[in-house]
């Protein structure tokens, strides 16, 4: 049991080195201009009318992606878990969150510029990753893990945290703002953040079994 909780961390540093590398190979390939063929295909398939009622909820669910949309649930949910556990639960959803956000301001900057589809109606606006896609995992998957680790249902906590993401990248696509692989590289940059940040819940210091009662009869 000790063996396990030990790799677990190793584990989870690991999957974020391979979702970095990931993320390196395909935007390597989309400087390159190789995923033209996948992101035409993949665009095609999407509806060229859409109805109002689909795109109004699209455009409602558009926010969960900013910094101002997944910011705010994070921190509703790091705060709820340290009033119940501690700071050690908390601090790697908040961390998560913030760090998604960062990153994703930072990248817009960086990153060669991409022309987006022309839904995006702002060709000179970096496509290349997905700030949405990237924000809404980072946040989903680390909180998803903490949770878990901390006893929520697996059952509830699993579901949300694989629509949560899904929904913010297919909303994007089908507004025709970014092409797939935009998607996919905010994911793998989502994932990095996320495995980190798991990492870190994993190495913090646990605390006592008095501590834990005492959390749960305060929260």
């Amino acid at each position: 049991m000790r063996d396990s909780r030990a790799l677990l961390p190793v584990a989870l540093l690991g999957a974020g080195v391979i979702t970095a590398a990931g993320f390196l190979v395909l935007a390597r390939r989309v400087d390159r201009h190789e995923t033209r063929r996948p992101d035409g295909a993949a665009r095609k398939r999407l509806p060229k009318r859409r109805r109002r009622p689909t795109r109004a909820v699209a455009e409602w669910i558009e926010p969960l992606g900013k910094w101002y949309g997944q910011m705010p649930l994070a921190a509703v949910a790091a705060t709820a878990l340290w009033r119940a556990r501690g700071p050690r639960a908390a601090i790697p959803v908040a961390g998560a969150s913030a760090a998604a956000a960062s990153l994703a301001w930072l990248l817009e900057r960086v990153m060669p510029a991409r022309t987006p589809p022309p839904g995006r109606h702002s060709p000179t606006e970096p496509a290349f990753p997905s700030g949405h896609a990237l924000q809404t995992s980072a946040a989903a998957w680390a909180a998803a893990h903490v949770l878990i680790r901390e006893g929520a249902s697996a059952g509830v906590v699993v579901p949300l945290a694989v629509a949560l993401p899904i929904a913010s990248g297919l909303t994007k696509l089908y507004l025709d703002k970014h092409w797939l692989t935009d998607v996919l590289g905010g994911y793998l940059l989502g994932a990095t953040i996320a495995a980190s940040a798991a990492a870190g819940y994993e190495l913090g210091p646990r605390p006592s079994r008095a501590a834990r009662v005492r959390a749960w009869l305060t929260a």
